[in-house]
């Protein structure tokens, strides 16, 4: 009996077992691995070894849904200018790992433009009160900014700048411009000197062979201040500038746009990030620029592409343009001379902000009506007059008169019975035999005959009788 217990017990148990067996673990089945992922892309091998030295690659590894905000090596290479202690590093890394998934379709769709986010800082205990708290903030123009939660020795904003990687759901990987925390510098450190105020960026245009588009932003004012603003923010700004020759050919459609899309035009050859020669040729995917706006559905975004050392930005133009020299390449600011201008697609393929076509000529066989048909024996406009009965004397056409022949007529028998509409045929048409129309004939020249003797004769006898 015991027996028979213990194998019922076992055939539901072993299937169960092996079940089990066979599932992943909590930890570590998420399928992603961040290091592997960082090293696709050279440009953050700093921030994937910092990954590794704080832990913070082990938990990333074992979480389903995590976001990472990456810093490429020039911005670690700042962090370690101020000589870290392993605890300060650890809190700046983990505090660039939120316990939620953001990828870039979602950072443009943040309801209210704001959202808290969980940082894996404040997941492990250590964060005093809410200081493992991260703001997501989008801004007006489409740029979205990571900033520590509370006012506290709170650098600039870290500023979105591309995705790097996206697995739906489970990991987002997505470069940002700064450090989101990092402590003072050390004491007793050496301030770096003060550098010169560099030159404006409308005269740094002007000077580099961009005159024509510098021309055409201090022409618009709202394009110029969003430009200085980018420049001056903690995100940095990079300009696409077309040469003179480019924007000389392309000043007559610009005048044609309408005051919107011009402004769209000029912002779209802006992005709100810092990104230097070497970080350009491994973009390979869109990037937003100054014209997206997420609260209207205008991504406005920008391609671009490297193939070795050159670099194209492609647009609505049946043509890429190329970047052709670099103008200047300084945090927070990089200018590129292209040789063509950006089409944005939301303007030049779907006609946003475009002036209307002009008409086509009146003689265009697609625009021209049909001419109205004519009788020809009335003129165009003239009404048909209406039908009359055959029969009705007073609308019957009056015949010519005809004199009257000098021999009599000879007699005519009855026409056949003809149709109200049908006029009677002449007495050639009759139906007589033709010796009968001989006889008949004969007959009426003796008949005249005789009546002109008679009529001759009647004169003789009146006057013999007086």
């Amino acid at each position: 009996m015991r027996l028979a217990g213990i194998l019922s017990a076992s055939t539901v148990l072993l299937p169960l077992l092996l079940v089990l067996g066979a599932s992943p673990p909590c930890h570590g089945a998420s399928g992603h691995n961040i290091t592997d992922i960082l090293a696709a892309h050279p440009d953050f091998t700093e921030f994937s070894a910092a990954l590794t030295s704080t832990g913070a690659a082990a938990e990333i590894n074992n979480r389903t849904t995590i976001t990472v905000l990456a810093v490429d090596n020039d911005v670690m290479s700042q962090l370690k200018a101020q000589q870290l202690q392993p605890r300060d590093l650890e809190r700046v890394i983990y505090l660039h790992c939120l316990l939620d998934y953001f990828d870039a379709t979602k950072l443009g769709s943040i309801r209210g433009g704001f959202v808290q986010a969980t940082s894996l800082y404040q997941a492990t205990g250590k964060a005093q009160g809410g200081e493992g708290m991260v703001n997501v903030t989008m801004f007006r123009g489409g740029r979205v900014a990571f900033a520590l939660s509370g006012t506290s020795n709170v650098p600039p904003a870290a500023f979105y700048q591309k995705s790097i990687k996206e697995e739906p759901y489970q990991i987002a990987v997505l470069q940002v411009s700064a450090p989101i925390w990092s402590p003072a510098p050390v004491a007793g450190a050496q301030a770096p000197a003060p550098e010169p105020p560099a030159p404006g960026l409308a005269d740094l245009l002007s000077k580099n062979g961009c005159g024509g588009f510098a021309s055409l932003l201090a022409a618009t004012a709202d394009a110029a201040a969003k430009f200085e603003r980018s420049a001056g923010g903690g995100g940095g700004l990079t300009v696409f500038c077309p040469d003179d020759k480019a924007v000389t050919a392309f000043d007559a459609t610009f005048k044609n746009l309408s005051a919107d899309g011009q402004l769209a035009v000029l912002l779209y050859h802006g992005v709100a990030a810092h990104y230097s020669a070497q970080s350009l040729k491994t973009i390979n995917g869109d990037v937003n620029t100054l014209a997206t706006d997420g609260s209207k559905g205008y991504k406005y975004n920008l391609t671009v592409r490297a193939d070795g050392d050159t670099v194209e930005l492609s647009s609505a133009s049946q043509s890429a343009a190329k970047v052709t020299k670099t103008v200047v390449d300084k945090g927070p600011l990089a200018v590129y001379l292209i040789d063509a201008v950006l089409l944005p697609s939301e303007l030049f393929n779907a006609s946003h902000g475009r002036t209307a076509p002009a008409p086509a000529p009146a003689s265009s066989p697609a625009h021209a009506p049909p001419p109205a048909p004519a009788p020809a024996s009335s003129p165009a406009h003239a009404t048909p007059p209406a039908p009359v009965p055959a029969s009705s004397p007073a609308q019957a056409p009056t015949p010519p008169a005809i004199a009257p022949a000098t021999p009599p007529t000879p007699r005519r028998h009855p026409a056949p019975p003809q149709e109200a509409d049908t006029p009677a045929d002449s007495p050639d048409a009759d139906s007589q035999p033709p010796a009968d129309q001989k006889n008949n004939g004969a007959r009426d020249t003796v008949s005249w005959s005789l009546g002109m003797v008679v009529a001759a004769a009647v004169p003789v006898i009146v006057l013999l009788l007086q």
